[in-house]
């Protein structure tokens, strides 16, 4: 088990780099163009603690890998957890296609579907006074969004059984489908992109913003798929011994 956790380690580490180089390419310039925007619409006095520079290098950096490498852990652990319930069904695969699955399931429970509920924002965009309710609404919907996705894991792998692999990922998909939409109409909606604010800036962050996430989801299932069966050939290496 403690060499699946590394293995997400390094997986989680090499997805969180992709990421923020691609979101320090991509994303920091709609940023800069975000807050230059601001600046023109917002005669302030306003002085930042830390420069731009060292939050776009450092500061967005390390909390991109960190977070990438948390996640990193909490994917080889469900990926472990898949395999067992897997394993006691009695249903045998190459485990590169649950991981795969998992690293698809994860970027929709996590990402995707929070943010066509509540997409990002650049600077500039929100009201200060709503961030309280925006942050728990986000929260609301990641959170129903990731357990009702590993409620229709398990529910597919019982199904799988009795109905066929498709039938149930149908049934289990579809299933998600309704419940995260229940959820999300009863939460409240924030429309607060003021009228002078650039269209196409806008989508474009939110677009942009979304890659970098899908990005570091692809490259962590990726590398752990790919280095899977050496770990896994090491560990039956190290039984026999």
């Amino acid at each position: 088990m403690q060499k699946i956790i590394g293995l997400g380690l390094t997986a989680g580490l090499a997805g969180g780099i992709a990421a923020f180089v691609f979101a320090r390419i991509l994303v920091s310039p709609l940023v800069d163009a975000a807050i230059g925007h601001e600046e023109a619409h917002h005669h302030g006095d306003d002085h930042e603690i830390f420069s731009r520079a060292l939050q776009e290098n450092v500061g967005a950096g390390v909390g991109t890998v960190m977070f990438a490498v948390v996640l990193g852990a909490l994917f080889s652990v469900a990926v472990a957890a898949l395999s067992m319930h897997l394993s006691r069904r009695g249903i045998r695969t190459d485990l590169r296609w649950p991981v795969s699955g998992v690293a698809a399931i994860g970027f929709v429970a996590v990402n995707l579907v929070p943010a066509l509920c509540f997409p990002a924002n650049p600077p500039g965009v929100g009201q200060a006074d709503t961030i309280g309710a925006r942050t728990s609404a986000y929260l609301v919907i990641l959170l129903a969004s990731v357990a009702l996705a590993i409620v229709a894991v398990a529910v597919a792998v019982r199904l799988s059984a009795r109905l066929g692999t498709w039938s149930a990922v149908a049934v289990a998909g579809w299933g998600y489908l309704v419940s995260i939409s229940a959820v999300a109409l009863l939460l409240p909606r924030f429309d607060e992109v003021s009228d002078h604010f650039p269209a196409a800036l806008l989508a474009d962050f939110r677009i942009n913003s979304l890659l970098t996430q899908a990005l570091m989801w692809l490259v962590l299932g990726t590398v752990f798929a790919a280095l899977l069966p050496r770990v896994l050939s090491t560990r039956m290496v190290d039984a026999r011994r």
